[in-house]
């Protein structure tokens, strides 16, 4: 189970970023990412987020990756235990057939119903899989919209012409920490969560708080 749903940091922000890079483009902007505080406010100024920290600190990303892995977990443990229980039936089958207690015939059924169990049980976790897979693709599509919103949202003053991402140093080989806007991103981020979250239902309509099926 656990080979087929993958919590690994690097391959959601690789994720993330290319869902934000498809909803730039699509808006015909060069933006991918988040802007610095600190910059110029020049029109031409850039600014850069590094994304993984961006996630890896994003509320929203940890609770609903908390949920999932549980989620996970609770799967795991049930199709274990029903796999040691098809386990258990067939060791005391072959027993009680080398100990002639039940008959060919007898044995022969049995057989066929473990087979059948084995079967839909290889179903359950297949599918489980998916359902998880799902999930986690659901939840990296919130929060990229969640993260997109917002930095349209800071950078509504046009301060910043571009903005760029960073994946660790695969797409940036240096930048002026002065550029690094990753930290006011983040923090803003959370507080609208976090702010959300103790919000009235009815007063809430921000990306954040989509639920995810």
């Amino acid at each position: 189970m656990k080979k087929s749903l993958i919590f690994v940091s690097k391959a959601v922000v690789c994720a993330v970023a290319m869902m934000l890079t498809f909803a730039c483009n699509k808006q015909g902007t060069t933006t991918t990412t988040v802007a610095n505080s600190g910059a110029s406010a020049n029109v031409d100024a850039i600014a850069c987020v590094y994304l993984d920290s961006l996630i890896n600190g994003y509320d929203l990303y940890n609770d609903e990756m908390t949920k999932l892995m549980a989620k996970q977990n609770k799967y795991e443990q049930e199709l274990q235990s029903k796999g040691k229980s098809l386990e258990r039936r067939a060791m005391e089958l072959q027993q009680n057939y080398e100990k002639r207690l039940i008959t060919p015939t007898r044995a022969e059924e049995i057989q066929r119903q473990l087979a059948a169990e084995q079967q839909k049980l290889m179903q359950t976790q297949e599918q489980q899989s998916m359902e998880l897979a799902d999930d986690q693709a659901q939840i990296m599509g919130r929060v990229a919209d969640s993260i997109k919103s917002f930095i349209n949202f800071y950078n509504a003053d046009k301060r910043f012409k571009m903005i760029i991402t960073s994946q660790g140093y695969s797409t940036l080989l240096y930048a002026d920490p002065a550029l690094d806007i990753t930290k006011p991103i983040l923090d803003g981020l959370n507080n609208r969560y976090r702010g959300n979250a103790t919000a009235a239902p009815a007063a809430t309509t921000d990306a954040d708080t989509t639920k995810a099926k």
